[in-house]
């Protein structure tokens, strides 16, 4: 091999280990940068008289002070059992909770946004605010709302999930 060959292979060597720093260092960033809001925690529980709640959990937009949700009027489905039901919303997936489904998730950028359709109820989690039945609550942390039977939105109104 001569001179010239030997400098291009050194070049392209280095070319190559540089551009694969650039490209795990930009990746980290841009991972880094989705994932700095942390997640949100949602638990699905029922009280000692077997009234669903629901609470909501984010250590940076709540400070660590849950918010809850009770549904008096409602019941608890059959196969939920004594256990409290959490899920962290971290990533990309769209698991069925016992209290109603996943109608909405969007965790490209965390805390991100989740919509679930509970008991006949549109609760959207969103980082500036909670959306009830389509009313705007602020996050106050500590809060318990009642969410009342009546005010849902009817079957047909309400969005569907788009099964894949």
């Amino acid at each position: 091999m001569n001179d010239d060959g030997v400098k291009a292979a050194k070049m392209f060597v280095g070319l190559f280990f540089a551009t694969l720093f650039i490209y795990i260092t930009g990746y980290g960033g841009c991972m880094a940068y989705q994932r700095r809001g942390g997640p949100w925690a949602v638990t699905q529980d029922k009280q000692p008289d077997g009234t669903p709640l629901m609470k909501i959990e984010h250590h940076r937009v709540l400070g660590g002070t849950p918010v809850t949700l009770t549904f008096p009027g409602e019941a608890a489905p059959a196969r939920f059992t004594n256990a409290p039901y959490q899920r962290v919303f971290s990533m990309p997936n769209t698991n069925i909770f016992p209290y109603g489904p996943v109608l909405f998730l969007d965790t490209t950028i965390l805390p991100g946004s989740v919509a679930f359709d509970v008991f006949g109820h549109i609760v959207e989690i969103l980082p500036r605010t909670l959306m009830l039945d389509g009313r705007e609550i602020p996050w106050v942390p500590g809060t318990n709302i009642t969410v009342p039977t009546t005010g849902k939105i009817p079957p047909e109104q309400r969005p569907k999930r788009k099964e894949k």
